[in-house]
């Protein structure tokens, strides 16, 4: 995360240095971050993309989240994952470029690999009869999940080719996971859990640099 910042603050300058104060270059395309990502050990990089009618962007959002311990949200030994968020933008302001009020709507997609401890089944055999027992072991769960956002926002009109975006809204999500009805983690205690499935209220502030 901070290298990526880090490197975001490098392409403002050289952007800044580059622009002749008569000229300003029409903005097509931007790569920004959502730093709230970091709470959950993910990361989320933007690419916008500028659409052919006016005021329309489309903005691509990869995410990866590393965790190999405890987080202070999730309650896990060890998870890996990746998503990605693709949102339709229209601007509603009069100014034909990325500022102002605006509308979003899209789906979201998510991938994760979690491993905790928890109680597994085995099987076990005394005389002719066979049993089933329960053991503490580590069991690995992957969960899919999808679903749609319908979000409002604003960026202010800013100089130069620097950022800000704060935005709000509402979604839904569906969770599936490779675990059968059993004594394990489903990760769906609340709206934030790994494996929700339900409406929820998002929204997050971002900044990164158009091109």
């Amino acid at each position: 995360m901070i290298r990526l910042s880090i490197i975001l603050l490098l392409l403002l300058t050289f952007t800044s240095r580059g622009q002749e104060p008569s000229a300003v270059k029409e903005k097509t395309f931007g790569i920004g971050l959502v730093p709230q990502y970091a709470i959950t050990n993910g990361t989320r990089i933007d690419l916008d993309f500028r659409l052919p009618s006016p005021r329309h962007w489309l903005v691509v959002a990869p995410q990866f989240y590393i965790v190999n311990k405890n987080s202070t949200l999730w309650n896990f030994n060890e998870m890996s994952g990746v998503g990605i968020d693709v949102q339709h933008r229209i601007y509603l302001g009069e100014m034909d470029e990325a500022r102002g009020v605006y509308f979003a709507w899209g789906p979201v997609f998510q991938l994760y690999s979690v491993k905790d401890q928890g109680l597994a089944a085995y099987n076990f055999q005394e005389g002719d009869v066979n049993y089933i027992g329960l053991k503490n072991d580590v069991i690995h769960t992957r969960i899919t999940k999808f679903g749609g956002n319908l979000l409002f926002g604003y960026q202010p009109p800013l100089k130069g080719a620097f950022f800000l975006d704060f935005y709000l809204g509402t979604g839904i999500r569906f969770s599936y996971d490779n675990r059968k009805s059993g004594l394990h983690g489903y990760y769906n205690d609340w709206w934030g859990d790994l494996g929700y499935s339900g409406t929820l209220m998002t929204g997050a502030f971002r900044f990164g640099v158009y091109f």
